[in-house]
């Protein structure tokens, strides 16, 4: 088949990987999968978590701080990982092969990590330092289980977002909830990842919530955001 001009070039990476190997879109069923995982990604579920909470309330100062948090925490790490796919560092952008996630998954830490600091030293709203505390703990477990074996960072970031978002605003918010089975979905008919690691990853963004709600005493009331 001959390739498109907009499909990016399949690269090996500097470690012996090779993309080659990486499982591609190909049926009609794979490539919605393709997109449904895209809109599921890690930044998309970060910037949709951000924005519906500053959406909600109008404390002021709440869209610098959640500018910060994007800065850090989405785009920076975001803009490493490209950086590693143009050096041949890693394959591609999903970062397949689990020996290649170190680095980003640090870069990401460290970002969340300064944001969550920032945000405390700086007095900002506790909804806001709950949601980046979640956050460092999701990515902090997630570092440690890929020291291991391999994990669904999609499902556990859009898991953590709907469990979120649920707590936050209630009932209101349960059709958030729908797009944890569709992420999932994705991951496996895309071949990225096993059932296993989707469900796992799913169980670890609820838990990285729940501990945070645990360790905030003025947010532990269902449907804190919308009262």
């Amino acid at each position: 088949m001959k390739r498109s001009g907009l499909e990016p070039k399949r690269r090996d990476s500097s470690d012996g990987f090779s993309a080659g190997t990486i499982p591609r879109p190909e049926t009609t069923g794979e490539h919605i999968a393709h997109w449904v995982s895209q809109l599921g990604s890690p930044p998309a579920a970060g910037v949709a978590a951000s924005s519906i909470t500053v959406a909600r309330l109008t404390m002021p100062g709440l869209w610098q701080w959640v500018s910060i948090y994007v800065l850090l925490a989405l785009v920076a790490p975001l803009g490493f990982l490209i950086w590693q796919v143009r050096q041949g560092r890693v394959t591609d952008l999903d970062v397949y092969f689990r020996k290649q996630r170190k680095g980003s998954l640090l870069v990401t830490i460290a970002g969340l990590g300064l944001t969550w600091l920032l945000m405390n030293l700086g007095r900002a709203p506790p909804i806001l330092r709950f949601m980046v505390g979640a956050g460092l703990l999701t990515w902090a477990a997630i570092y440690l289980v890929t020291l291991r074996w391999k994990i669904s960072i999609h499902a556990a970031s859009i898991s953590g977002m709907g469990f979120y978002l649920v707590w936050g605003f209630g009932l209101g918010a349960v059709p958030a909830l729908l797009a944890i089975p569709a992420v999932g979905w994705s991951r496996v008919k895309l071949r990225r990842h096993t059932p296993a690691q989707v469900i796992a990853g799913t169980g670890l963004g609820c838990l990285a919530v729940a501990v945070a709600v645990l360790c905030s005493p003025s947010l532990r009331t269902p449907g804190f955001l919308t009262r």
